[in-house]
């Protein structure tokens, strides 16, 4: 029974956090304005949460420096998630970003971490990689794709950057603390970005007409990333990096039924390569 739920517990946590990210997304690729969608859904949740600061504790000292590396990180992400999103489809841009950060994890974690990886989750990380590959091939068709899937990979080399940094964050605090303070910093960064881009009193008009769908974002961001900071404390980053892009398929799916972004055979055929890999990883993980 402890087997078993050394892998179930840190399984169902990442595919909650799957549908809560997608979710996010979607809302944040619906806006008008996806940088200030975006700003919001990391300053809004750790505006809200942060009394309960007061329960976990801040991060100790120790941990500070790691806070610091992956709140620029993640500054960074947001940034060029939303200029992807800019330029490219839901189904597309989300998947090849967090399709591909699973490759260079598994790339950098063996090496910075020190994970070992059994050929079973070898597999499973290349066939997510050879399935992100077909899409991004099914994409070129698309008009004004190649500033989209630029931006994508631009986006998976920041998952995955930040992804190694907090898995070792994490495990020196408590998860609800470490991900308050992440999307603080996230969202502190982003504001001078975002001052400079946009006209202030405009952003105001926009606050009022969107704030009920930011909250709903922001929160479903925090959650999806409290899901998945706790899983990394259970099992392998390798193994949730990987795990956590079954997200793709909720995405995908989303943007093809809703905005009526484009899902033929070429992006199917892709997803179930992704969907296959992903199974692999979770055998191994059962390993």
């Amino acid at each position: 029974m402890h087997t078993v739920a050394m892998w179930v517990l840190p399984l169902t946590l990442v595919l909650l956090s799957a549908g809560l990210h997608a979710g996010w997304n979607f809302i944040v690729k619906r806006q008008t304005d996806k940088l200030f969608s975006g700003w919001l859904t990391s300053l809004v949740p750790s505006v809200l949460l942060a009394p309960a600061l007061l329960f976990t504790g801040l991060p100790s000292p120790d941990v500070w420096p790691i806070l610091g590396a992956s709140g620029l990180v993640h500054t960074a992400y947001m940034i060029a998630l939303v200029q992807a999103y800019n330029h490219g489809d839901l189904s597309v841009v989300y998947p090849v970003a967090r399709g591909s950060a699973p490759l260079l994890v598994a790339a950098g974690a063996p090496l910075l971490l020190g994970e070992r990886l059994s050929a079973t989750a070898v597999i499973g990380i290349l066939l997510v990689g050879g399935g992100i590959a077909c899409l991004g091939f099914s994409a070129r068709r698309s008009a004004g794709t190649l500033p989209g899937l630029l931006w994508a990979l631009t986006t998976a080399g920041t998952i995955a950057t930040y992804s190694m940094l907090d898995k070792v964050g994490v495990s020196r605090t408590h998860p609800l603390g470490y991900v308050i303070v992440i999307m603080g910093l996230n969202g502190i960064g982003m504001t001078p970005f975002v001052l400079w881009r946009r006209d202030r009193r405009r952003l105001w008009a926009v606050w009022r007409d969107t704030w009920p769908t930011a909250v709903t974002g922001g929160l479903l961001s925090l959650m999806a990333y409290l899901l998945v900071l706790t899983a990394m404390r259970l099992t392998q980053v390798s193994y949730v990096a990987a795990l956590r892009e079954t997200s793709v398929v909720f995405a995908a799916g989303l943007g093809a039924r809703v905005l009526g972004e484009p899902y033929g055979g070429p992006r199917i055929a892709a997803s179930a390569v992704v969907a296959c890999g992903l199974f692999l990883l979770v055998l191994a993980m059962r390993g």
